[in-house]
C-alpha cells in the first residue's frame, strides 16, 4: 500500500509539473483587475466656444464631448483627448503619436490646411469627475505653458432657480433653471424624466438630466445632441501624477497668465532661441468658463 501511494504521489506531483507548464485556466494567477464604475447613460454635448485666435483674431469652435453618468458618479470628458493621453502613457503609444504628428505637420507644409492637425492638437484638456456620496466635482485641468492641475469643490457652491419656462430636446420636455456661478449666468434645461442630477462640465444639482445650458453671453454653450443607455467604464484619467494640486483660483489665474503672454515665456524659456512675435492683447472680452480669478 505504501509503494502505491509513493507511485500515485509521484504521477500526481508529474502531472502538476505539466498542468502548470501548458498554463493555469485564465483567472487562476491573473492579475485581478480594478473594478471600475460604470455609466447607466451616455449622452454627448456639444461644447461650443467663443475665444481669442492668435493675438487679434477673434473665433468660435465646436468641441464633441461626453458624459458617462449614473446615479453615484460621472465622467465629463472629450475622447479626441483621452486618446491622445492614452498614447503618451506607453512607449508604442508615444511612438506611434510622433508618427502621427510626422504625418500632420507633413500635409500640413504640403496644404496649409490647418484640419490637417486635428489628429494631434488638443481642443481642450478638462475632465470632470463627479461623485455624489462626497457630494464633490474634482476638475482636471491645464494650468500653464506645461503644468497641469487638479483640484476639488463642493457642489454647494452652484445653487439654482428653477423657472416655469419649457422646451423639447431629444424628445424629453425640459424645464429651465437659471443660476449664477463663478463669474457667469448660466440658464440650463433639465428634463426631469431622466431621475440624474448630473449635466454637462460642472452644472448639476437639478431633479433631471441637464440637456443643455448656456452662459449669459452666448460665450459658452454645452448641448446634448445624443444620449444612449450604457454600461461603459468611467476610466480614470491617464497619468494622474502629473496633475499637480493647486487652488481653484490660482490655477485659472496661472492659465491666463500663459495664454496672455504665452510668447514673452516662450522667448524667456528657450534663451530667445524661440520668439513667436508680441504676446496676445490682454483679454477684456472672450474668457474662461468661470471669471472671477479676476475678482
Amino acid at each position: 500500500m505504501h509503494g502505491i501511494t509513493i507511485k500515485c504521489l509521484a504521477r500526481l506531483k508529474s502531472i502538476i509539473i505539466i498542468f502548470m507548464s501548458v498554463g493555469m485556466p485564465a483567472g487562476i494567477y491573473a492579475e485581478k483587475q480594478p473594478e471600475y464604475t460604470r455609466a447607466e447613460i451616455k449622452v454627448s454635448y456639444r461644447y461650443h466656444e467663443k475665444f481669442l485666435r492668435g493675438n487679434t483674431q477673434y473665433t468660435e469652435r465646436d468641441i464633441p464631448m461626453l458624459l458617462l453618468v449614473n446615479s453615484k458618479q460621472s465622467k465629463f470628458y472629450c475622447q479626441g483627448t483621452e486618446y491622445k493621453d492614452s498614447l503618451k502613457s506607453t512607449p508604442s503609444g508615444r511612438a506611434k503619436a510622433k508618427q502621427m504628428m510626422d504625418i500632420a505637420v507633413r500635409k500640413y507644409i504640403e496644404s496649409k490646411d490647418e484640419s490637417a492637425m486635428n489628429s494631434i492638437v488638443y481642443k481642450t484638456f478638462m475632465y470632470i469627475f463627479k461623485d455624489y456620496t462626497l457630494e464633490q466635482t474634482t476638475v482636471y485641468d491645464k494650468a500653464g505653458i506645461t503644468e497641469m492641475g487638479v483640484y476639488a469643490e463642493p457642489f454647494s457652491e452652484l445653487r439654482w432657480d428653477i423657472g416655469d419656462s419649457t422646451k423639447t430636446i431629444l424628445g424629453y420636455e425640459c424645464v429651465m433653471a437659471t443660476a449664477h456661478y463663478h463669474g457667469r449666468k448660466w440658464t440650463a434645461w433639465f428634463a426631469p424624466e431622466i431621475p440624474l442630477q448630473d449635466g454637462p462640465w460642472k452644472l448639476c444639482g437639478l431633479p433631471g438630466l441637464i440637456l443643455e445650458a448656456v452662459e449669459e453671453k452666448g460665450h459658452h454653450s454645452f448641448i446634448a445632441d445624443g444620449m444612449v443607455k450604457s454600461n461603459q467604464i468611467m476610466y480614470p484619467i491617464y497619468d494622474k501624477d502629473r496633475y499637480e494640486s493647486i487652488n481653484r483660483l490660482d490655477m485659472l489665474k496661472s492659465l491666463r497668465n500663459y495664454r496672455d503672454n504665452s510668447n514673452s515665456i516662450a522667448k524667456a524659456s528657450t534663451g530667445g532661441m524661440l520668439d513667436l512675435g508680441p504676446d496676445a492683447p490682454v483679454q477684456t472680452e472672450y474668457d474662461f468658463l468661470e471669471t472671477d480669478y479676476r475678482l
